[in-house]
């Protein structure tokens, strides 16, 4: 397969909120698409999961974009939730010391 690493995101109906499903990279070139979709959920929502159990790597674009949805959510009412990801994301948040300051779940509601 050319073209790089897989992409995508998705969301879905999940209780009372909506799950944002990231697979693969957020970096500069897609964290633009993932914030899309965490805005389109927040149009529905005030319970925003940002799922990243499938994430392969996370930089700075990623970790802002975190920071700030979690933000604006908050200002909303509302609350971002993330599902921790794999090793590399990870430990990118411990490095910036993201686990303290947005909620984090090991698995989503329900699974």
């Amino acid at each position: 397969m050319e073209g790089g690493p897989v992409f995508s995101v998705s969301r879905r109906r999940v209780g009372d909120g909506v799950a944002v499903v990231v697979v693969g990279e957020i970096d500069l070139a897609t964290v633009d698409a993932v914030q899309a979709e965490i805005d389109a959920a927040r149009a529905e929502t005030r319970h925003v999961l940002l799922d990243l159990r499938e994430v392969t790597f996370i930089d700075s674009a990623g970790v802002r974009l975190v920071l700030e949805g979690s933000r604006a959510l908050a200002a909303d009412g509302g609350e971002l939730v993330v599902v921790r990801g794999g090793p590399e994301v990870r430990r990118v948040f411990d490095l910036v010391g993201l686990d303290g300051r947005v909620p984090m779940v090991d698995e989503p509601p329900g699974e």
